[in-house]
């Protein structure tokens, strides 16, 4: 492996906007008296700080969607959503891309780690042509009432992961716009954020997490 590993979150780095989120919507939409449920999940799910607290409501909604489908099934839509993303002009952050793609000429090792589904990311990835080395993303399996979450890869089980796929996070940069990626960005070398809000770069500094800006266009 090359010396230099940069791991990239994906939903809104090189993404505009969350992925799984506006797939799982779609879902409901689908299917519109699912959303009778889930909206108020998803109203107090918005409201709250709570990181934890909206990790578990989120794997709430995505059961609601998901209710019935088989494994075949889920693998079609959400390889097609994702191929639709990563073509989409208004989705793909071209400078973000265009980062990934110079370090990777560079010879520097890319992961992409993110919380969003394992075949979406990986069809949004080739789509829009962002050269990685690994993938490490949320797996969801097929249950008797249908597709569940099965490993959430966001927070702490996002650096988990990375450290189980043999990632040396203490000399690699991290590249994210998330708070909720604390843990990964305390463990990285150095932090980088694309797309991060004003709030979020001081929550980090308040953390004590040293970040630096890089500058994109969408």
């Amino acid at each position: 492996m090359s010396t230099k590993v940069v791991v990239y979150d994906l939903d809104g780095v090189i993404t505009t906007r969350d992925t799984f989120t506006t797939f799982t919507i779609e879902q409901l939409c689908r299917r519109p008296l699912r959303l009778v449920p889930a909206i108020p999940l998803a109203v107090r799910r918005f409201l709250s700080r709570d990181e934890e607290f909206r990790r578990r409501t989120g794997v709430r909604i995505a059961r609601i969607a998901l209710r019935g489908l088989s494994e075949e099934d889920f693998t079609v839509r959400v390889e097609n959503f994702g191929r639709r993303v990563g073509a989409g002009r208004t989705w793909i952050r071209r400078s973000a891309v265009a980062r990934i793609r110079h370090q990777k000429a560079q010879d520097a090792t890319i992961v992409i780690a993110t919380a969003t589904e394992r075949r979406l990311a990986a069809a949004l990835l080739n789509r829009a042509g962002v050269p990685y080395d690994l993938l490490s993303a949320s797996e969801l399996s097929a249950t008797p009432t249908g597709i569940d979450v099965t490993d959430h890869r966001l927070g702490e089980r996002k650096a988990g992961a990375l450290r189980e796929l043999g990632i040396d996070l203490a000399g690699a940069e991290f590249v994210t716009d998330s708070f909720s990626d604390l843990p990964t960005a305390r463990a990285a070398a150095t932090v980088v954020l694309i797309g991060a809000s004003r709030r979020t770069g001081q929550k980090f500094r308040d953390a004590g997490v040293a970040t630096r800006s890089a500058t994109v266009v969408p």
